[in-house]
């Protein structure tokens, strides 16, 4: 069937209809496509197939014009959408880390017509404003093509429509700030055109403001002390938090005066929020680490009097952690983030009726929170493995995307000011790094990192495979690393938010993890199609250890409050309590009658008979045990090998086994960089698999609005 189209000054001849055509067109106008992407797809399915840089699409689509990285992002995020393509599994869009990007569905232009099409590029305009334009496309048993002409056909169609553009269509992205290091926590006062910010450069933490189009900032602070969330009182003063070792301090400081030391603690305080029906009142959340069963408790200080009040003393079953607060312009309600037992919420409090509802469940994090208007709050947080910037509607609890972070960002503010969006970006990629005890060299591994984060990288049995943690698609996903051939490729299928460090069963079938969706999951993977086939809600944090010898059990450490390990069948996911107060380590002796584990109460490794119960310290000399992680420390024939932890300081360590081995001293077999996390060691301990993070950067960005 063929059916031709037409519409005023164009139309569209020899293409099939398929069922899906009305509604996705239907579905397209509602969401009205704009023409930069539409510029986007015609640019990617004009190279056929060939890789189209970040740099490309800035030249065709904003020529001689300075916009942020993060508008391309936007942008292929709107394609996808439009096009119900997937970033884990494309049809259309493939992502090249580090490259850029390709559309992957064959497309054909007639003979003669693509220049037609994609010379105009440079100016999307051209192509609106001739008279007549007509393409004919063959169909090729493909979408893609119906889908790239509905696409156009709905571009023309919203092009001549006279309704105007929402007021959260991005018009442009810029910088605000630009220097080494990490610009963050920023705050503004009302209509004043100052803003305060903490920047970070060389390990060294200090407040700054800036006068808004001006690009020399003035330098505040220069201190031992860490200053962090800067809020603006009126035009003159500030107040902000500030911490040196174990001291935290509420500081108000009048920029023509000397500083105010006006509250004192030894726990952590974060957040400090200007209470919006008076001014004089300032709330904060404090680190209370269940002192008063609670773990972040929300207090309000008086900024005349001092007086300081807790919100769980007159708010009863308020949660116990509570995060980034902020209230309604009246000053009635008050939404916060919600993690009490990992539920992951967002709240609104009544503080008149001290009655509080749930508005949404659906982000699996939240950095911020702030108003956007009386209907709507401003998100910066992580929904369905995507971050970025979102509008969450307090009517109707929708929520939409106004900015997804890209190349393994994070934006942890969002402000609305004067009809623009503030936020700032971090960025420290993880990659994996490879030490040769030996060699004393380490292997960065170029062919397996990307700039998305991978974490928890584990050896295979007979080493020649890296498995390891990465969200490259978006998901957080299990991948492989064949260290001969340097080839990755995805394993598993779990769309997770993240994954917690995975353990290869003997066999080399399965895998186990904890990882995280809309709850914490405790699964069983099969490797050959990397789904989940045994799995089990948990409500708290488990770590797993070690397959049993004959892969029917899984060691776990479970931690909260306290450590112990369990040995959980591999099928059914039922534990059975195997040691108290241990954890970090399980491994089971080959005759499966005794076990090696990590016992804290006794202080080291120990040797647990499990028919008598009865157990024996191996060695009790291994340094930093408790701050060490499952994954840093591997019993390998005689030795123990370890990790020695002095403050950023990390150095691999090898230990004696036993009695037997007394003529043996621990000993230092390589330095690694600074805040290193080890995860595994390999079969002889001549390499250790780590992760490291880069030198963070992050920017304050402004994202311009069309009229």
């Amino acid at each position: 069937m063929t059916t031709k189209i037409h519409n005023k000054n164009f139309s569209f001849i020899g293409f099939e209809v398929i069922p899906e055509a009305n509604l996705l067109i239907k579905k397209s106008r509602e969401k009205r496509v704009e023409p930069k992407v539409m510029s986007l797809l015609i640019l990617l399915a004009s190279k056929n197939g060939e890789v189209v840089t970040r740099g490309e699409i800035f030249d065709k689509l904003w020529p001689n014009m300075v916009v942020g990285d993060e508008v391309i992002s936007q942008l292929i995020y709107s394609l996808r959408n439009a096009l119900a393509d997937d970033a884990k599994n494309p049809k259309y869009i493939e992502t090249i880390p580090k490259k850029g990007y390709r559309f992957i569905a064959k497309v054909n232009f007639p003979p003669g017509k693509v220049n037609t099409v994609i010379d105009p590029l440079h100016d999307a305009v051209a192509l609106v404003d001739k008279k007549h334009w007509t393409v004919e496309w063959k169909w090729l048993l493909s979408s893609c093509s119906f889908l790239l002409i509905s696409l156009v056909f709905v571009w023309f169609m919203t092009k001549t429509s006279s309704q105007e553009l929402s007021y959260l269509t991005i018009k442009n992205i810029l910088p605000v700030t630009k220097s080494k290091g990490v610009e963050s926590s920023f705050s503004f006062y009302k209509d004043h055109n100052k803003m305060a910010y903490v920047g970070s450069h060389d390990k060294q933490i200090d407040l700054y403001q800036k006068t808004l189009g001006n690009n020399q900032p003035e330098q505040l602070t220069n201190d031992k002390w860490v200053e962090s969330s800067p809020l603006w009182t009126d035009k003159k003063t500030l107040l902000y938090i500030r911490k040196v070792s174990d001291q935290y301090q509420i500081i108000r400081r009048n920029l023509k005066s000397d500083i105010e030391i006006i509250y004192e603690s030894d726990n952590a305080i974060y957040n400090l929020v200007l209470q919006t029906n008076t001014l004089e009142t300032v709330s904060f959340i404090e680190y209370d680490n269940y002192q008063h069963n609670k773990l972040y408790e929300l207090k309000s200080l008086n900024l005349i009097s001092n007086e300081v009040t807790y919100l769980h003393d007159s708010v009863l079953n308020l949660p116990s952690d509570i995060r980034h607060q902020v209230y309604s312009r009246n000053g009635h309600q008050l939404f916060f983030f919600n993690l009490s037992d990992n539920v992951k919420e967002i709240v609104s409090l009544d503080l008149q009726s001290n009655q509080y509802t749930t508005i949404t469940k659906a982000f699996s994090w939240v950095d911020h929170i702030a108003l956007l208007d009386a209907e709507n709050l401003l998100i910066a947080g992580e929904l369905s493995a995507t971050k970025g910037i979102w509008k969450l509607n307090l009517i109707d609890k929708s929520i939409k995307s106004i900015l997804p972070s890209s190349s393994g960002q994070r934006i942890t503010q969002a402000l609305f000011k004067q009809g623009q969006i503030y936020y700032s970006t971090y960025k420290a990629s993880v990659n994996q790094v490879i030490a040769d005890v030996k060699l004393k060299t380490l292997d960065l591994l170029p062919r397996l990192n990307s700039d998305a984060n991978e974490y928890y990288g584990i050896y295979s049995k007979d080493n020649s495979t890296i498995y390891f943690v990465s969200n490259r698609t978006g998901y957080y996903e299990i991948w492989s690393y064949h260290i001969d051939s340097q080839q990755t490729k995805q394993v598993s299928q779990l769309q997770a938010s993240f994954i917690h460090n995975p353990i290869l069963s003997h066999s080399q079938k399965h895998f186990a993890v904890v990882y995280e969706k809309e709850n914490l999951v405790l699964s069983v993977i099969s490797l050959s199609t990397g789904k989940s086939i045994h799995e089990s809600k948990i409500p708290n944090m488990k770590y797993p250890l070690a397959w049993n010898n004959d892969d029917t059990g899984i060691y776990i450490s479970e931690h909260k409050k306290h450590v112990n390990i369990y040995l959980y069948d591999s099928e059914t996911l039922q534990p059975t309590l195997i040691q108290q107060n241990a954890g970090l380590f399980a491994q089971d002796h080959e005759n499966a009658e005794s076990l090696l584990l990590i016992d804290y109460k006794l202080g080291g490794l120990i040797s647990k008979n499990m028919i008598d119960e009865q157990n024996t310290l191996i060695n009790s000399s291994i340094s930093s045990l408790e701050a060490l992680v499952p994954g840093e420390l591997k019993v390998i024939n005689t030795s123990v090998f370890s990790v020695n932890k002095e403050g950023p300081k990390r150095r691999l360590m090898q230990y004696p086994l036993g009695d037997s081995q007394k003529d043996q001293v621990n000993k230092v077999v390589m330095e690694l960089p600074d805040w290193s996390q080890v995860t595994d060691f390999n079969a002889d301990g001549s390499k250790a698999l780590f992760y490291k993070r880069a030198s963070p950067e992050g920017d304050i960005m402004t994202i311009q609005l069309s009229q």
